[in-house]
């Protein structure tokens, strides 16, 4: 089965930072994204990380440093060093496990050294430092994580949730998925909390708010009623509470801005 991916985003990471930079999608289909950031020398503001339900592996290429980034459960302040420089690999939701070897859950709301759990990973974060060019940086990570690639899939059923909560952007009730498989909800919470690394309803709402925030950013929706409506929120304040849960501002501050 072929998973229908959303692409998970952190998007004040491109926000608050300089010299964003980014690539969607890897020949794999591990990974969501690449991107690369540069912190200013005066900055002394946090960076809000947003739950995205995925992990991320950052390096700081200004020194021999990786560190695995669990997806957060609510928003949180992440606090970079001033002047210095990041390139991130993003994985899609349950694929960093065939990298990792182990169970994902285990990374939720953690940062945790990435050559504490892939041994063999020295190598990689030396190669990805000595350059600057970030379509260098891709291309090595790349090759590395290629060597994850013949692991065990993902259960059939992790994947069947997955897809059917992509498909909908979040707008389904984990009642629901547990009346489509024939299997409890107990069952369905701890096969997704160890391979994905969280719930599967926290996912549904993770995905239904990364959804709200993209159409905010880009206008194409700023009637939040409405938005509220499509997207399956019980009413406008559902919404913009549960926005502000996981991004620490509101639709309409991060629309004006």
């Amino acid at each position: 089965m072929k998973l229908v991916n959303y692409v998970p985003e952190q998007p004040f990471f491109e926000i608050k930072t300089e010299s964003f930079q980014s690539k969607f999608g890897s020949p794999s289909g591990l990974l969501a994204q690449y991107y690369s950031f540069k912190v200013s020398s005066d900055s002394q503001d946090a960076v809000v990380a947003v739950p995205d339900g995925t992990i991320d592996i950052l390096f700081h290429t200004d020194d021999p440093v990786a560190v695995i980034c669990g997806s957060v459960k609510k928003g949180k302040h992440v606090h970079f060093e001033a002047d210095g420089s990041y390139f991130g690999a993003r994985f899609f939701p349950g694929q960093a496990e065939k990298l990792l070897d182990c169970p994902l859950e285990e990374f939720t709301e953690k940062e945790v050294l990435l050559e504490d759990v892939v041994h063999f990973s020295s190598e990689l974060i030396e190669r990805i430092i000595s350059t600057s060019s970030f379509s260098d940086q891709v291309e090595i990570f790349e090759s590395f994580q290629k060597t994850a690639e013949e692991k065990p899939p993902l259960p059939f059923l992790v994947k069947y949730i997955l897809n059917k909560i992509n498909s909908c952007m979040g707008d389904i009730r984990i009642q629901e998925l547990a009346d489509e498989t024939g299997y409890s909800t107990r069952h369905i919470n701890n096969l997704f909390r160890k391979h994905v690394g969280i719930t599967p309803k926290l996912y549904i709402r993770i995905v239904r708010f990364q959804r709200g925030f993209g159409l905010i950013r880009s206008h194409s929706n700023t009637d939040f009623a409405d938005l509220a409506e499509e997207m399956g929120y019980y009413d406008q304040a559902h919404f913009i509470n549960e926005f502000k849960e996981f991004s620490l501002t509101t639709p309409g501050k991060l629309f004006a801005s």
